[in-house]
């Protein structure tokens, strides 16, 4: 589709109604193809843009050809349509929508704009090594922070074991020093104290 034929749509392009039927699509593809394809064309002096209509006719085809392709390329037509009936331009930018004026709040004469106001640019390199850094410092903290956890958790280990111990070697020197029978009492003793 040349740029001065914009509103030209599959229909016009295969010069048939919209509302022909499958057949009637498929006989005008052939009846076009014969005109414009590029091997019926091979022995005569070609024009470039024959090649160019052919490429828009078999899109056609293509489209309106199959019923869902068709049936969707309809909406879209019919919805750009509409737009393009409700929608118009005036002279200061000035767009209108039914009843409604839309005035553009865009500056006329923009200039780049990256992030945020007041900050240069930064290069995408820049960015990705920082962002690497930042990924290293974040490992080491966080493999200081789990070691630094695991010496914690190591030293209170080690404090309970030696209170563990401790009670054990106590346990063990009253058991050699007063004997079986002594412990066996002394422990009756505890129990009657905790039951009363």
């Amino acid at each position: 589709m040349d740029k001065g034929s914009r509103s030209e749509n599959y229909y016009d392009i295969l010069k048939v109604r919209k509302d022909c039927s499958g057949k009637e699509i498929r006989s005008a593809f052939l009846e076009l193809s014969k005109k414009y394809h590029p091997d019926v064309l091979s022995g005569v002096k070609t024009n470039p843009k024959d090649a160019e209509k052919f490429v828009q006719i078999y899109e056609a085809y293509k489209t309106l050809s199959k019923p869902n392709s068709r049936k969707e390329y309809d909406s879209l037509l019919k919805a750009a349509q509409s737009n393009q009936s409700r929608t118009m331009e005036d002279s200061s930018n000035t767009v209108v929508y039914g009843s409604w004026e839309v005035k553009p709040d865009f500056d006329s004469n923009p200039r780049p704009y990256y992030g945020v106001k007041g900050w240069n640019r930064i290069s995408n390199s820049k960015i990705a090594v920082a962002l690497f850094i930042l990924g290293i410092i974040g490992g080491l903290s966080g493999f200081a922070s789990v070691k630094s956890s695991h010496s914690f958790q190591k030293k209170r280990l080690e404090e309970v074991s030696t209170k563990a111990n401790q009670h054990h070697e106590r346990i063990r020197s009253d058991a050699q020093k007063y004997g079986r029978e002594e412990q066996v009492q002394r422990l009756k003793k505890r129990i009657s104290k905790k039951v009363d």
